[in-house]
Parts: C-alpha cells; structure tokens; sequence
C-alpha cells in the first residue's frame, strides 16, 4: 500500500516518569525513522539518569521538570514545543508504546477522508495479552471509524486545534485528560478518527487482574491511593460535564462507580487509604462543577 504524506510535519512527543528504560528504548526506536523530531517530557523521574544514558545515541529534544506536572501539564509542553519548530501534528505516546513501522503514514491517510480532524488514534493492542483494546465509542473493524474520544498513546493530534482551545486541562492532571480533551474539540466542530490498519503496542495494567462481584467481573487495577482519588474525581466530572458523550448510561454511572469501588476495595491492599482517597475523590467530583 502506498501512502500520500502531502507536506505534513510531523513530531513525537513522550512523556517519562520512572520509565522502564529498556521499553522506552524500543519505543523511541520504533518511532524516530516515522517523525521528523522526538521530543521528551520528563516529569521528576527519580531514574532520571538512566533515562538519559538509554538514549544517549538518539537526537531527542528534552524538557526536565523539577516536580511532576502530571499528564496533562507534561502534553501542554509537548504541544506547545511542536508549535514552537512549526509542527502541525504531534503523536502523543506513552513511554512504554511501541509503534508499528508505518503507523503514521496509515494515520495520516485519515486527512485525505476527512475534514477538520483533531485527533487520529490507531488500533490499540494489548502487547501482554495480545488482545485489542476497545477505546470509547468503537465498534466495528473498518479502515477508518469516527469516534468520540481515544486515548493519547498513539494518537496524532492537530497542534493548533488543540492550542486554540486550551490545551489540556492540567487541573486533571492525570485520568481522563485525553478524553475529555477529545470531547472539548468536538464540542467545537472537530472530528477524533480512528485508522484500524495502524496499530500501536501498550501494555495495559501490568498489575491488573479479574475478580467476579456477585453477577459482574471487574478488573483490580492496582491503583494508589492517589490514582484511586483522580480516577473518582475525574470520572464523575467527565459524566457531569459531558453526559451520555462519556457514558452511554450517565444517570447510573453514580452507582456504578461506588459499586465497582467496592467490588476492588475487597481484593486490593491499602484498603483504608484506598477508601478515604475513594471518599475524598467522590465528594470533590460532585461538589466542583468546573475543574
């Protein structure tokens, strides 16, 4: 299959934080032949060091903070540096995503279908289970699929799109700030589009598991007590903000959550801290109408 790049250019941006060296290795390899430039956020990394002896032999661009800014303060600096050289498009990922050979090219085919793109995500594989991850609003397998949001490990996202409206929330600052960058711009006209031929590798939850509740199977995450409260918190202002647009069933998504808190809080340790970051999270995400 060949490919009509037109003149696009196009960076990578990476966020680190206490990264595997050896998977950012083999990410930052399976990307830099695909872009023009890399550039690395580094949030705090205690391994920090290593980080920078595992792509001694790359050109990469670095920015190194001195406290972490978290997701969505990290990609308002990608953004803001892709803007700086000139670079329409920015492929956001994760420190641990690998790339497939072509993946940007079959991503930027999505612009010769479709006007006034934000946002081109691939089919996302989980490399441990070797098994597609579903992102929100997905159905079926066609060449190219439009979608109400996707995660950013992978996703080629329109630099001045998402700088004329805000950057990304930074008062998020962890979960959920892609999403709801995604629904923000389409909010404004713009379409998120998903390419299924290009693929990109994640591993999803190292230390995630199953466990059945009564008539429901859940996953046990192995969040802190810390992402426990962003994930609470979060979540409920994404239902409250964005309604059906974020959960096909917003009015039960309430009971939801309580209930799947319980259903982890029973298997995972750090019960206590868990529940009090659970009670803290919930109170703030419905008594804060705007983050």
């Amino acid at each position: 299959m060949s490919y009509c790049l037109a003149s696009a250019k196009v960076c990578a941006g990476i966020i680190t934080y206490n990264s595997d060296v050896s998977r950012l290795r083999e990410n930052v390899c399976s990307i830099i032949s695909q872009v023009d430039s890399v550039f690395i956020v580094d949030n705090a990394s205690s391994n920090i060091s290593e980080i920078k002896d595992s792509l001694s032999d790359f050109s990469v661009e670095w920015t190194q903070n001195s406290e972490n800014l978290g997701i969505a303060g990290a990609l308002n600096q990608l953004v803001r540096s892709a803007d700086k050289h000139g670079y329409e498009w920015i492929l956001t990922l994760d420190d641990d995503s690998v790339c497939s050979d072509d993946m940007v090219a079959r991503l930027l085919t999505a612009t010769a279908h479709y006007d006034n793109i934000a946002v081109i995500s691939p089919r996302i594989v989980d490399s441990r289970k070797n098994s597609t991850y579903r992102d929100p609003g997905s159905s079926a397998l066609t060449e190219f699929k439009e979608i109400n949001m996707c995660i950013t490990a992978g996703s080629l996202t329109n630099v001045k799109a998402v700088l004329e409206h805000g950057g990304f929330n930074e008062s998020l600052f962890i979960d959920h700030v892609d999403h709801e960058m995604c629904l923000r711009l389409k909010e404004h006209g713009y379409k998120i589009v998903k390419v299924n031929s290009a693929e990109i590798f994640q591993e999803f939850g190292a230390e995630s598991t199953r466990r059945r509740f009564l008539w429901k199977t859940y996953t046990q995450r192995g969040y802190s007590p810390i992402r426990v409260y962003y994930h609470t918190r979060n979540s409920l202002f994404m239902v409250r903000k964005y309604g059906d647009k974020f959960d096909s069933r917003p009015r039960y998504f309430y009971f939801y959550l309580i209930f799947a808190f319980i259903a982890r809080f029973i298997y995972e340790p750090k019960r206590f801290a868990r529940l009090k970051a659970f009670a803290k999270g919930y109170s703030q995400g419905l008594g804060r109408s705007v983050l």
